[in-house]
């Protein structure tokens, strides 16, 4: 009992503030972190500071400081029970959160050129003021109901027999402490619900049902690691082009004119690039033409690309006009 007390006070003497080493916030995000770390560490590599043992140290302290902090799981127990909570093995054990799956509409023209796109959810936070404990100025004091340890004795019976069987406290969910006094910012709750902007990469060649995974940032609480959100793109239809794998379909309507003798035609493409199509003689009603390299980009290779496929529809005329029937029998006898 002493012992598991020991470790969850001992877990609030925060020796190094790695915050402070890295001159962020404690509500730095993960590209705040990560920039921090390349200056600093650049600022006090070894190369560039010979013989400084200072900016040796410094740059020592710099890379620990990132180790923990640019990992999730790492930094929610240093956020909860600091430095000395990284060296207790029983709090990396702790099961995962649930995943958060979105779905996100996007247009052809997305998954074909790329896109950055800012998404906002709403998500359970461990709450800044408290770092998820629930208690004011993070004082907290031995749960009374299992006298600290975190788990209490069950008695099981039955068929002629009683034994005791080891059980997680109810009371404390665990963790052996309770709240001295509870928080204003929770109220005690350990979370708090807060907006989470992420900023969504869709890569060119990303299809309908493709998955794009922030790993560790779903919902929060002391007493799990977070799971991931996971957006899946839904691919809206197209007004002119549909996809087929790494192909693209259109159409293209021509007048009997132009079926008969040849046509010029463009298309615009989703870039806004134009493909010039030409062609003499006759084309056939359904007929489809293949032009190479200007469908879709190939996801793991964006410069490879698939073909489009031209579909073309012949408007034939509604009504023919007495001289015109007759210019078509002398053409077509029989």
């Amino acid at each position: 009992m002493t012992r598991v007390f020991f470790i969850l006070l001992i877990g609030f003497v925060f020796a190094v503030d790695y915050y402070e080493v890295l001159e962020v916030s404690p509500d730095a995000d993960e590209a705040e972190i990560k920039k921090a770390f390349r200056n600093l560490s650049r600022k006090y590599h070894p190369d560039k500071n010979p013989g400084n043992e200072e900016a040796h140290k410094k740059y020592l302290d710099v890379t620990k400081a990132n180790e923990v902090l640019s990992d999730s799981s790492k930094r929610q127990i240093y956020d909860i029970y600091g430095e000395e909570g990284l060296n207790d093995p029983q709090l990396f054990n702790r099961r995962r959160g649930p995943n958060f799956r979105f779905e996100l509409e996007v247009d052809l023209e997305d998954v074909y050129n790329g896109l950055a796109k800012e998404t906002t959810i709403r998500r359970n936070e461990l709450c800044k003021k408290c770092k998820g404990t629930g208690a004011k100025d993070r004082k907290t004091v031995p749960c009374k109901h299992c006298g600290g340890k975190g788990v209490r004795l069950q008695n099981v019976g039955g068929f002629g027999f009683n034994m005791q069987m080891q059980v997680q406290c109810e009371r404390c969910g665990g963790r052996g402490f309770l709240a001295a006094e509870r928080c204003p910012g929770c109220g005690g709750q350990k979370v708090v619900n807060a907006l989470k902007t992420l900023n969504v990469q869709i890569e060119p060649g990303m299809d309908n049902g493709s998955e794009i995974v922030f790993p560790g940032q779903s919902e929060q609480s002391p007493d799990w690691f977070p799971g991931d959100i996971i957006f899946v793109l839904k691919l809206k239809n197209h007004a002119r082009f549909e996809r087929r794998g790494n192909d693209l379909v259109t159409s293209i309507r021509l007048t009997l004119k132009e079926a008969l003798l040849g046509y010029s035609k463009q298309i615009s493409h989703l870039d806004g690039h134009v493909v010039q199509i030409d062609f003499t003689g006759v084309t056939q009603p359904e007929s489809v033409r293949i032009i190479k390299g200007e469908g879709m980009p190939h996801q793991d290779v964006p410069s490879n690309k698939g073909n489009l496929h031209v579909r073309f529809i012949v408007d034939l005329p509604g009504k023919l006009t007495l001289d015109q029937e007759n210019t078509v029998r002398q053409l077509f006898p029989r």
